[in-house]
């Protein structure tokens, strides 16, 4: 069992935290370029015909970046209620075995009108036609995250290519709901002008969804794009604090190339903060569910909460719901606690109201407690399972 580090700061100071907000040298060029490879293609949600057999079960898939195939599923309501919004999830460092078997978490937030596009990152099962196998350990012993870090060009790093699937995912779902260039069979409510497109990710998920986040707000006039925002344990920000302290997760990873490239580490640096989520979060100002650990063996929880604190929502717009430990150490408090988040999310995602409203029920127990609005008992998924197949 790993334990979690002791920063010598207290809960107050950790849930404080904030993480450097300045940018890289580099940072407004190289996402003005990103922005416009982007936007160059368009992308469109098919059913898809043939398989990668790398996870068959992708019933849907889209093109991104660098013509990189995107596996995906889509959970609709088992209701035949119409869709009023739609809903993209995305995965932390190791996601479930197949994309099938994450159908059974999003549907009570399916069956509330929203159509849950849950994707897979590039090089990731389902999503390798294109681009091959990029999880498994290098030569190296680098990871998904360090591949092409070190690369010629800060194209050739995987990082940025996945913001731009997970934007892509979003924007192929916002033209779907209104009904432009799909095959996605989707049944949306004919008395909605502007279906919402929601936004979710737990740990690396949750660092990408806040900077694809920032990335899609206030491109279209009167737009923001996404429209609600949730992540647990956020991952991907405060890399110069990381730096400074025990390299777990992904900051591991980085720190192998690192150590392997010592006359260029500054220059890495620089290009690691690219994308920071704390630089990234500011621009985003959108309705936000946090979840946040008190202690993290794996993410550690000052970054984390510098993440969720960089966010620009307003304070009444923001919530922030606490559980003892993260990803993997804890009790069957703390697994009631990770299960009530779930529970929140289903409420913080329904279309039907405004989040401060649906909200408001959550307030008493977002810092403590063990049974949800209405003494609502939350089905437990045996050891944290969910955060595992989410997990950094």
């Amino acid at each position: 069992m790993i334990e979690p580090e002791d920063y010598g700061l207290s809960e107050v100071q950790t849930f404080a935290h904030i993480g450097d907000p300045a940018p890289a040298p580099d940072h407004s060029v190289f996402w003005k370029h990103w922005y416009a490879r982007l936007v160059d293609e368009s992308p469109i949600l098919r059913v898809r015909s043939v398989p990668d057999d790398s996870d068959p079960t992708a019933t849907h898939e889209f093109l991104s970046t660098d013509g990189v195939s995107i596996g995906c599923i889509l959970v609709l309501p088992s209701n035949d209620d119409p869709v009023r919004a739609s809903l993209v999830a995305v995965h932390g460092h190791t996601p479930s075995a197949q994309l099938k078997d994450s159908t059974r978490r999003w549907q009570r937030i399916a069956d509330t009108g929203v159509a849950v596009l849950i994707i897979r990152l590039r090089g990731y099962p389902g999503s390798q036609i294109g681009i091959g196998e990029m999880i498994s350990p290098d030569e190296h012993g680098v990871r998904w995250i360090g591949r092409g870090f070190a690369g010629e060009k800060h194209e050739d790093w995987i990082l940025p290519g996945a913001v731009s699937d997970v934007c892509n995912a979003c924007r192929v779902m916002r033209n779907a709901l209104l009904e432009r260039d799909t095959d996605a069979q989707i049944a949306v409510d004919s008395a909605i002008d502007h279906p919402g497109v929601f936004l979710m990710g737990a740990s690396l998920g949750g660092g990408l969804a806040t900077i694809a986040a920032a990335q899609l707000i206030g491109k279209l006039s009167g737009e923001s794009i996404v429209d609600r925002l949730a992540i647990a344990l956020p991952s991907l920000g405060a890399w110069k604090w990381r730096l400074a302290h025990r390299h777990s997760g992904t900051m591991a990873d980085i720190e192998r190339v690192l150590v392997q490239h010592p006359d260029r580490r500054a220059e890495l640096i620089d290009r690691l903060r690219l994308c920071d989520a704390v630089v990234h979060g500011r621009k985003v100002c959108v309705p936000t569910l946090g979840m946040l650990a008190r202690k993290d063996e794996i993410s550690p929880a000052p970054a984390a909460a510098a993440v969720f604190n960089a966010i620009d929502a307003d304070p009444g717009r923001k919530w922030r719901f606490v559980v003892p430990y993260g990803h993997l150490r804890g009790d069957i408090a703390n697994a009631r606690r990770h299960a009530l988040f779930e529970q929140a999310m289903v409420d913080f995602f329904d279309p039907r109201c405004v989040p401060i409203e649906l909200m408001a029920r959550w307030e008493p127990m977002l810092h403590d407690g063990q049974l949800g609005p209405a003494k609502y008992k939350p089905k437990l998924a045996p050891d944290n399972t969910h955060l595992r197949e989410e997990g950094k």
